[in-house]
């Protein structure tokens, strides 16, 4: 249903219902919104859309109403959710200046009563955006500079976390502004966070990583002292404890907050790159460590490989970082299981079979590095890790060769066309891997065959009869009924190929 068509007897129930004391309806409502049964979702969001419409400064102020006196902190939580959801910057604008007034107040007040964690967390992301819409009118908000400032300052943990995510979820546009009036308590400010980040408390440690993010104009555009020095020096720091300490899950969340950081003000990395690499290099070495952290420490580095302010030096990184980096990467491509359903040449998945998560996120990071860093800075480096992998004992390290050969080949097939000694070898290889022991190897090696790259168009002009042969030679060999069909379709398509360079 459009807003514009909102029956007028569905406005009068909106209108009781958001006048009234009483909250019973609303929580009704919610529990409709969160539910799944149709069609009272539906009708719940068209009746907050129709309030939101007609009365949004009832809306607001009744949201509040409930978050300020319900006794049940779900309740309170749907209410903050709620007000997210319907957008403070549509709502805010339609508040009399008086009742603007009174909320600035109250929800302060409202930070500092409620016990509910994840409602407070809510809350502080409510207060950010209220802050940046009344920056956005023209007007000041001096005590919530002071609520923060106090707060982070405070023994009192709640306090601290409160301020640091309000800090942490500030709008982009309203930084500037927030920054400009912390400016006189820079030094405090600084102090308050350094120690939030060496915190027991994993969460406040997180969230002050997301409130340097949020300030790093103010601790990079300061003369003299170079206060965001120790801020990331703290990050990192920061990050291995909670590594080392098994708590994988807010270590992803610091290097969620590092990768918004380089997105966001990737010049002011510049200094530290070579040692963030190293770093980061030394997690993903790590054994310890899930490959669900890894993959979020592969997309920060590419993060800085694709910025264009990091991407040179990214590109100048010695030889041996180099080769750490790209090497740490192929461990994601032997996340890879030899699944029964692969066998099954009816399987819904098919190729994809075994294929796990974080194989798929690993060819997805090298294609994506690969384009970054540029085909002369990789080839030599992933060659060599090609060559390597090929010699192995172990099947998937023979599989992950193969894929990461379709990788390079990709980006950098004129490059190996013109270099004979790797044509080449890639062509004894690709061939030797049509008898492997290994059937995925086998299909693995038909597949980057069928690949519509310059290198594979070389290798069947110039090795045609070669290739013919070992097809022709491999093909009594395979038993399993995956491996034949892929060798079947490529055969018939290689005697194609050869009727039409033929002619």
């Amino acid at each position: 249903m459009m807003e514009s068509e909102f029956p007028q007897e569905l406005q009068t129930q909106a209108y009781g219902i958001l006048s009234s004391n009483d909250v019973e309806p609303l929580e009704t409502l919610f529990s409709h919104v969160f539910g799944s049964q149709e069609p009272q979702r539906s009708q719940a969001y068209t009746f907050l859309h129709c309030c939101k419409k007609h009365f949004p400064h009832l809306l607001f102020i009744k949201l509040f109403f409930v978050i300020r006196c319900s006794p049940v902190s779900d309740t309170r939580s749907r209410s903050a959710l709620v007000l997210r959801y319907l957008k403070i910057c549509d709502l805010w604008p339609n508040l009399s200046l008086i009742a603007q007034n009174y909320m600035k107040s109250h929800f302060l007040v409202c930070l500092l009563e409620e016990v509910s964690m994840p409602t407070l967390r809510l809350l502080c992301g409510i207060v950010s955006e209220m802050g940046s819409e009344i920056s956005k009118a023209g007007h000041e908000w001096p005590e919530l500079m002071d609520f923060l400032l106090n707060s982070i300052q405070s023994d009192y943990e709640k306090l601290q976390q409160c301020a640091l995510w309000v800090l942490a979820y500030l709008p982009k546009g309203f930084r500037p502004v927030v920054c400009e009036a912390l400016v006189p308590s820079l030094e405090p400010l600084h102090s308050a966070i350094l120690q939030a980040l060496s915190s027991p408390n994993a969460d406040i440690q997180v969230t002050a990583c997301g409130a340097v993010v949020s300030l790093i104009g103010l601790f990079t555009s300061s003369k003299g002292r170079n206060w965001f020095n120790d801020l990331l020096r703290a990050m990192m720091v920061g990050l291995f404890n909670l590594l080392s300490h098994l708590k994988e899950e807010y270590a992803r969340g610091a290097v969620n907050e590092l990768i918004m950081l380089v997105m966001d003000e990737p010049q002011i990395l510049k200094p530290y790159l070579n040692h963030l690499v190293l770093d980061m290099l030394n997690v993903l070495e790590c054994k310890k460590v899930t490959d669900e952290t890894k993959l979020f420490v592969d997309k920060f580095l590419l993060a800085m490989a694709e910025a264009t302010d990091l991407a040179p030096m990214m590109r100048e990184l010695p030889h041996e970082t180099m080769f750490r980096l790209l090497t740490t990467s192929m461990q994601l491509l032997l996340s890879i299981k030899d699944d029964n359903a692969w066998y099954n040449t009816e399987s819904e998945q098919g190729e994809n079979d075994g294929k796990m998560d974080v194989y798929k996120s690993g060819i997805l990071f090298l294609r994506k590095l690969s384009t970054a860093l540029g085909e002369k800075r990789i080839l030599p480096i992933c060659f060599e890790l090609f060559l390597g992998h090929m010699e192995a004992t172990e099947w998937k390290k023979r599989y992950a060769g193969i894929s990461l050969l379709a990788v390079i080949a990709e980006e950098c097939s004129d490059e190996m066309v013109m270099r004979k000694d790797c044509l080449d070898q890639v062509t004894a290889i690709i061939l030797k891997s049509f008898k492997d022991p290994h059937p995925r190897v086998c299909w693995a090696a038909f597949n980057f065959m069928q690949q519509p790259t310059n290198l594979v168009q070389a290798m069947q002009i110039l090795y045609h009869l070669k290739i013919v042969c070992a097809l022709d030679a491999a093909l009594d060999q395979h038993r399993n009924p995956t491996v034949k069909v892929l060798h079947r379709d490529w055969l018939c398509m290689i005697h194609e190929f050869r009727v039409v360079y033929a002619s």
